[in-house]
């Protein structure tokens, strides 16, 4: 998948990650959502079996629209899946070596990266470094809160003093406890290229909340410059 060069300060897009109902994921589209996030790492209590994820993307009016997310799962493992759905947009949120990048070229790649600690932005510096010299850097990076052995969807901020040490880079996603009350201020502070909430638009983990992913999109929208 080609992704648009428009710079982030023109136009912050919005992902929402976990869906697990047809109508949901076609309701987030509707409400201007660009990427709407199907999750294949099976502790996650918004995992989709595959059938279900069959139809989601089926219903969609272009695949390209559908992101999958996996963790920890053998690059032949998610290039079958994806294969499968005709998915184009593949995000790592696990502990994927570098390597597992280059195995899956053939995708447009996400990485996310859990942050916690000064350490943790040092070790996202060496990853990107090391992809960089295997030849293949992920296309768009994804920055979410670390909490001990949790991959994300936790309705945690990342820590504020570490915001402002993230590295820039032209395809930053983030993540992390983002709500529609106060994605503005965290887009103030890190100007992304796109924000991804999951939690933070659910009446229960997995549902999403039509009025919620309106109010996101929204603020998301108050929040982007001219």
């Amino acid at each position: 998948m080609q992704l648009d060069s428009e710079p982030a300060s023109r136009s912050i897009r919005v992902k929402v990650c976990g869906l697990t109902r047809v109508r949901e994921a076609t309701d987030c589209l509707d409400a201007g959502v660009f990427w709407i996030g199907l999750n294949f790492h099976p502790q996650s209590p918004r995992y989709v079996e595959l059938p279900v994820a069959r139809q989601i993307v089926a219903a969609l009016p272009d695949r390209s629209r559908a992101v999958g997310l996996f963790v920890n799962r053998s690059p032949s493992e998610v290039s079958g899946i994806a294969l499968e759905l005709g998915l184009e947009t593949i995000q790592l949120h696990g502990d994927e070596p570098p390597e597992d990048l280059a195995a899956l070229d053939r995708f447009c790649l996400i990485r996310a990266f859990r942050l916690g600690s000064i350490a943790d932005l040092w070790a996202m510096e060496d990853y990107l470094a090391r992809a960089t010299a295997l030849g293949r850097a992920p296309d768009a990076i994804l920055i979410d809160a670390r909490l001990p052995g949790q991959h994300g969807g936790t309705g945690t901020l990342v820590a504020r003093e570490l915001l402002p040490r993230i590295p820039c880079h032209p395809r930053l996603i983030l993540a992390g406890g983002l709500t529609p009350e106060n994605v503005a201020q965290h887009i103030g502070q890190v100007r992304p290229w796109m924000v991804d909430v999951a939690s933070g638009v659910e009446s229960a983990p997995g549902r999403k909340d039509a009025s919620r992913v309106a109010a996101f999109v929204h603020a998301v929208r108050a929040a982007t410059p001219e």
